[in-house]
């Protein structure tokens, strides 16, 4: 039992890990008020939202010095690795001031027409989709590379490198368990996108709230998966 409760304190006590709590809180609040029609369920998994994206309000300094970190990628192992990490974080690096234009916009503090509020509003989900496609197109790569290195393991060894064998098998559930996890949070943000991009706004919103309570439920279950697996 106390190794429990130490293991959540421990997810709590980090930023990215007490978002993923809040960010199951929230969606399952909001799965419930859609399945019942309750409106203060719904409410409630809003303000949740509203707080997570608050606290991304302080992101851009990290961002920038990860994006600086990073550089072209020359640490990468190949350009195709290094052109997505570069895409990626010029990405992520512009979701951020966007975000809070939307948010300012809410407020009232920044004055835009309503058609140009909700350009900036689908500018900034496009961005987050572009990420979630991005990330998943470098955890295929890296899934390919994990067949390749054990398929290169078991011809190159006598006894198959049973220990090596095991952890990329592990290390390959996992990924492909991030990999369908990216594509449930892709239906999710397209379906936030207006009507007319893609499958935007034809998903109804208890379908919505239940992919992305999935993709939350996931993301702490790999949390905790990868703490006990890849010891």
């Amino acid at each position: 039992m106390s190794s429990i409760v130490e293991d959540i304190c421990e997810l709590l006590d980090t930023y990215n890990g007490r978002d993923k709590v809040v960010r199951l809180a929230c969606y399952a609040c909001k799965l419930y008020g859609c399945a019942k029609d309750e409106k203060p369920w719904q409410k409630a998994g809003s303000q949740l939202s509203h707080a997570r994206m608050l606290l991304r309000l302080f992101d851009d300094i990290p961002m920038i010095r990860h994006t600086y970190n990073y550089g072209l990628g020359r640490h990468e192992s190949s350009t195709t690795a290094a052109a997505l990490g570069v895409i990626a974080n010029v990405v992520d690096q512009a979701f951020l001031p966007v975000e809070k234009a939307c948010w300012l916009y809410e407020l009232g503090v920044l004055k835009l027409t309503d058609r140009n509020g909700q350009i900036l509003d689908t500018v900034s989900t496009v961005l987050w989709a572009a990420s979630l496609v991005i990330s998943l197109l470098q955890t295929s790569r890296s899934i390919r590379q994990l067949w390749w290195s054990r398929d290169c393991l078991r011809n190159s060894s006598e006894d198959g490198g049973a220990d090596a064998k095991k952890n990329l098998d592990v290390r390959l559930v996992l990924q492909t368990v991030v990999a369908g996890k990216l594509c449930l949070d892709i239906v999710h943000a397209v379906s936030c996108l207006p009507d007319g991009w893609l499958w935007g706004e034809k998903i109804g919103a208890t379908k919505v709230a239940g992919i992305a309570t999935t993709s939350s439920v996931i993301g702490i279950a790999m949390y905790f998966a990868k703490k006990r697996m890849l010891k």
